[in-house]
Order: C-alpha cells, then sequence, then structure tokens
C-alpha cells in the first residue's frame, strides 16, 4: 500500500518534468530520422532520447528528493515496525532525542544532495 501511496504522491512530479522535455523535441528531427530510413525504436533511441534525458534525470531527481522527505503517507501506511530516515528522524526528535536523530538527519542531507549534485555537474 505504501509503495502505491508513493507512485500516487510522486508519479506526477516525475512526468512533469518529462513532458516538459519531451514537447521541446521538435518533430521534425523525429520525420528526419524516419526519413533516413530509421526505424521508430533507432529513432527514439538515437534522436529522442538524448533530447529527453536532462528531463528524465530532473524528473527522477525530483521526485526521489521528495520521496526522501514524505513522512505523512509512511507514517500512515507503512507496516508496524517499519522504519525510513525520515520517520527515524521525527520520532527520535519527537522524544527529544537530538543525538539520536542526528545519524538519520545525516544521512538523509547526503541522500537528498546527490541528485543534487549529480544534476549540477550534469549541466557544467
Amino acid at each position: 500500500m505504501l509503495v502505491s501511496a508513493y507512485v500516487v504522491l510522486f508519479l506526477p512530479i516525475a512526468v512533469g518534468a518529462i513532458r516538459a522535455s519531451l514537447l521541446q523535441v521538435s518533430p521534425s528531427l523525429e520525420e528526419a530520422s524516419r526519413a533516413l530510413g530509421h526505424g521508430p525504436v533507432v529513432t527514439w533511441w538515437r534522436v529522442v532520447l538524448p533530447l529527453v534525458r536532462p528531463g528524465l534525470l530532473a524528473g527522477f531527481a525530483l521526485s526521489f528528493l521528495t520521496a526522501m522527505k514524505e513522512l505523512p503517507a509512511t507514517l500512515l501506511l507503512a507496516p508496524t515496525g517499519y522504519a525510513t530516515l525520515a520517520t527515524e528522524v521525527w520520532g527520535a526528535a519527537g522524544a527529544v532525542f537530538f543525538a539520536r536523530a542526528a545519524a538519520p538527519a545525516l544521512a538523509l542531507v547526503l541522500l537528498s544532495s546527490l541528485p543534487l549534485a549529480l544534476l549540477t555537474l550534469r549541466e557544467r
């Protein structure tokens, strides 16, 4: 149930980024590839995918970052005893065990910064 909730929550974020990058691909590029004798799969692989790749990466990064900090759905739908980084930080901070919350909070920040760092380096 938790996975279904995550899909419902985060799929629109990814689809929005991917849709925006797909709309920027000119149909004439696909038509030119098809006119040169390439099939639809080869056209998609050689023309469309390289142009859409930044949008795919952005959609993945946005979804990942949002999922990392998701707390309400996890608290409501996760099985008993199931812990994520966000729930560990929330539980420890709620019980005023800030030292116990520090390690999961640091892991959350480090894991969340990886996609952002990759996207930033990729833009250069």
